[in-house]
């Protein structure tokens, strides 16, 4: 009895293949390829009102399956002549149950070498967007139930977000669109963003589900990219979780078990690592919910890797006013110089707005390691909104460093206002320490500065009255104006330090931009102070005023520029002008004016001219200063009035060593013009050197 159920049912099946076999037979021989053509056509522009062209031949395909193709096709835009797609090759897959009722369903779209351009208007809108809309019941369906893209092209244009981009060798399989269950999908191309600005392969896999509302989800959802993303050289990164979008009536996007992880290099080279979780994100036009973000980053190599952490509580509210209660920022570093900084702040959100009210915000930053570590905390509050931009007030204190500090940014310029009482450095920064500060300031917006304090020290430098007005661009770091009290007088400045990178090795001097310039006055200043300042010791006093005008070229190793020094009612310590007395460290010759003009080339200063007034005579001068070393040649010559009594025959002066340590040694005018050795005597006078 089994056995001949079984061989009934094998026969009923043997029938069923031969009775679908010979209609779809039948419906072959029928097709008219010119009227399905047309009928095609007819359909796209009555129910999405574009241009379909289909210039080849249509060709129908019994085996397997039922494959009508089309070649090259073109659609427009609804204005009917704007480019939206087009393809080598389109394939439809139709189904031979449906065309046994006399009506097409597209199982499958193949598209060869396909050319997308896809557009979306400074309101916000898509020009695909009519393509996902619900047909109407007067036009006809048409049913497609899965897509394949074979080496395509998409060119992006995004007026709302500013975002301008390709995406190249796309290969796509979406299967199962507008059925139910859950159906296989994969994405993978290659990305080139103008803004933002990337280039990376990416490679994106899931399981597809798509409502009758219109609604997509995906889950098994693993998205990887390999290549330039968000400012860095190169970045690997892989991001699973699960997404849903519900485009009508309200639209609402849903994205849970959100994992990242990601490790490359920034564009300065540093090595990168990310970590990023959240188990919840759900956003509509009314509603907002968030559950806890954790986020990990490791940035730079080690010793000098930096720890930083992101942590927020749960957000759940209207998207009009949603409330972050805390969000908890923190990074870290242990050595070699260690470094605490933690930002906290509670806000109120306006999504729909895009506007932002800081409640609270509270900073703590302490660095450095015994015995001379250092601490600031602050507190403030702020805002945030597209047209007013940042703005953001912050104060507060630090043991010996009390500090206010304003800032807001406006139109991507950041300002800031900063007062403090003291401001205390161990020495002005290195080359290298100039470089890692220019690379951290390219990756920040344009900026101003306005800064007031008591006083500063960086070093033996130290200034009072301090006001500071700097700007940077991106490529420099302008000083527009300081003004202080320094060594007893009133000094003014500004210059510039390039943030990029120098020229390249052999480029022309003439054709590379200086690393830094500087324009300095110095008015009614102490040149005691001034010169105990620079070398440790003084061997002129009196009032003092000094021009300069430097520029540091890359790769020279010193300023070149111009300079010039006036001294007023000083003496000059160590040595006797007159020559009637002993040459010693109590000897000192008092003077009315010293007037001093050089040109300074890769850090050595050449006089120009140089004139002493004495009350005995005046003395000109001729010779050279290294700054790095302060080696000193030097060679002073009475005018014709000068007058020496006890020594007419030691007319001439010449001065060696170092301007901390210099000596003096008198000389005939007949005598070779050298620099004796420190210390030496000089026929037929003395040598002095100071101690």
């Amino acid at each position: 009895m089994l056995g001949r159920l079984i061989r009934i049912f094998l026969a009923s099946l043997l029938a069923l293949a031969i009775l679908l076999v010979g209609g779809a037979g039948l419906v072959l021989m029928a097709f008219n390829p010119d009227a399905f053509k047309s009928a095609l056509i007819g359909s796209v522009q009555q129910r999405y009102h574009r241009r379909l062209q289909l210039p080849g031949s249509l060709q129908l395909h019994l085996f397997p399956p039922f494959t009508l193709q089309t070649g090259p096709m073109r659609l427009s835009e609804t204005d009917g002549h704007t480019p939206f797609a087009q393809a080598a090759d389109m394939r439809l897959h139709l189904d031979p149950l449906a065309l046994l009722r006399r009506h097409i369903v597209i199982d499958a779209i193949e598209l060869d070498a396909p050319r997308l351009h896809l557009r979306r208007s400074p309101d916000g809108k898509w020009n695909f967007s009519d393509l996902l809309g619900a047909p109407s019941a007067k036009v006809p369906a048409l049913a497609i139930h899965s897509l394949r893209v074979r080496n395509g092209d998409i060119v992006l244009s995004d007026a709302s977000r500013g975002l301008e981009g390709r995406l190249s060798q796309v290969f796509a399989n979406a299967s199962g669109i507008g059925l139910a269950g859950w159906h296989s999908l994969s994405l993978r191309g290659h990305a080139v963003l103008a803004a933002p600005s990337a280039d990376t392969r990416f490679e994106l896999r899931g399981r597809l589900h798509a409502d009758v509302d219109g609604g997509v989800s995906l889950r098994d959802v693993v998205l990887r990219s390999d290549g330039r993303l968000f400012g860095s050289s190169r970045m690997l990164s892989n991001l699973r979780g699960a997404v849903r979008w519900t485009p009508a009536p309200s639209r609402s996007l849903q994205l849970r078990d959100l994992h990242l992880r990601a490790q490359g290099r920034m564009g300065d080279g540093q090595p990168l690592q990310l970590e990023l979780d959240d188990p919840l994100l759900q956003w509509s036009d009314v509603w907002t919910r968030v559950g806890p973000l954790h986020g990990d980053a490791l940035i730079g190599a080690a010793p000098d890797t930096l720890h930083a952490s992101l942590r927020s509580s749960p957000i759940d509210g209207p998207a009009a006013d949603l409330v972050l209660a805390l969000l908890d920022l923190r990074v870290q570093r242990t050595a070699p110089a260690p470094l605490d900084l933690r930002l906290q702040l509670g806000a109120h959100l306006n999504l729909p707005a895009r506007t932002a009210v800081l409640d609270s915000l509270r900073t703590q930053a302490g660095w450095g390691k015994a015995p001379g570590p250092g601490t600031w905390t602050a507190q403030g509050l702020g805002s945030y909104s597209p047209t007013q931009g940042l703005q953001l007030s912050l104060h507060g204190d630090a043991p010996g460093l009390p500090l206010r500090l304003q800032a807001n940014m406006d139109s991507g310029v950041l300002r800031l206002q900063a007062q403090t009482h003291a401001l205390q450095f161990g020495s002005l920064p290195d080359a290298r320490a100039w470089e890692r500060a220019g690379a951290v300031l390219r990756e920040f917006p344009s900026g101003t500065l306005h800064l007031q304090a008591d006083s500063l020290s960086v070093g033996k430098l130290q200034l009072t009255q301090l006001d500071v007005q700097a700007h940077d661009d991106a490529s420099q770091l302008v000083l527009d104006s300081l003004r202080a009290q320094a060594w007893g007088g009133r000094l003014q400045a500004s210059g510039s330090v390039a943030l990029g990178t120098p020229a390249a090795p052999g480029k022309a001097r003439g054709a590379a931009a200086p690393a830094a310039t500087l324009q300095a006055s110095l008015r009614a200043a102490s040149a005691t102070a001034l010169l105990d300042a620079s070398s440790g010791t003084a061997p002129l006093d009196g009032e003092t005023d000094l021009s300069t005008d430097l520029q540091w070229m890359p790769r020279e190793p010193g300023p070149s520029g111009n300079a010039s020094l006036t001294v007023r009612n000083g003496r000059l310590h160590g040595v006797d002008l007159r020559g009637t007395a002993t040459p010693d460290a109590k000897t000192s010759s008092p003077f009315a004016q010293l007037d001093a003009r050089a040109a300074l080339s890769n850090g050595v200063a050449t006089l120009r001219s140089l004139r002493l007034r004495t009350a005995a005579g005046d003395w000109q001068g001729q010779g050279s200063l290294a700054l790095d070393t302060q080696q000193l040649r030097l060679l002073l010559t009475p005018s014709a009035g000068a007058r020496t009594p006890a020594r007419r025959d030691a007319r001439e002066l010449r001065i060696g060593g170092t301007a901390a340590h210099p000596s003096f040694a008198w000389q005939t005018a007949s005598a070779p013009a050298t620099a004796p050795a420190a210390g030496a005597a000089s026929a037929p006078g003395r040598t002095l050197k100071t101690p």
